[in-house]
C-alpha cells in the first residue's frame, strides 16, 4: 500500500524531475524508528523500454548492524509486497544498499533501495 501511494506521489508530483522531498513514516532525525524517504533530485527516471526506475531509502538507528538491516528490509518488503495487487506495479527488484551515515558510526545506517517498475503504471 505505501508502494503505491509513493508511486502516485512521484508520478502525480512529477518527483525526480522537479526534485522534492517526501517521507514515509518519521522523520530521519527520530532514531526510534527507520525512515523511508525519496532524497531531493533524481529519484525517478525512464530505466528501459517499459520500465522505471525509483530509488528510496530507509534511515535506522539500531546499535547492531544486522538489526538495522533487517528493520530496513522488512520496511522495504512492506513497500514493495503488499503494493503490487494494490498498486497494479510490477516490482522487478529491490535490492539494498548499506551506506554509513557517518564513516566512524555503524549505527546510524542508510539503506538504499532499487524499485524497477512498468511504466504503463498508473495513478488510480
Amino acid at each position: 500500500m505505501l508502494l503505491h501511494a509513493l508511486l502516485k506521489h512521484v508520478e502525480a508530483e512529477g518527483l525526480g524531475t522537479e526534485g522534492g522531498t517526501l517521507f514515509l513514516g518519521r522523520a530521519p532525525q527520530d532514531t526510534a524508528a527507520g525512515s523511508v524517504f525519496l532524497p531531493r533530485g533524481g529519484t525517478r527516471r525512464d530505466y528501459a523500454q517499459g520500465l522505471r526506475r525509483l530509488s528510496f531509502q530507509v534511515r535506522t538507528h539500531d546499535p547492531d548492524y544486522l538489526a538495522g538491516e533487517a528493520r530496513a528490509l522488512a520496511i522495504a518488503d512492506a513497500l514493495t509486497l503488499r503494493a503490487a495487487p494494490a498498486g497494479g506495479c510490477f516490482v522487478i527488484s529491490c535490492l539494498p544498499q548499506h551506506e554509513p551515515l557517518m564513516p566512524h558510526d555503524e549505527t546510524a545506517s542508510t539503506f538504499t533501495f532499487i524499485v524497477n517498475y512498468r511504466a504503463d503504471w498508473r495513478v488510480a
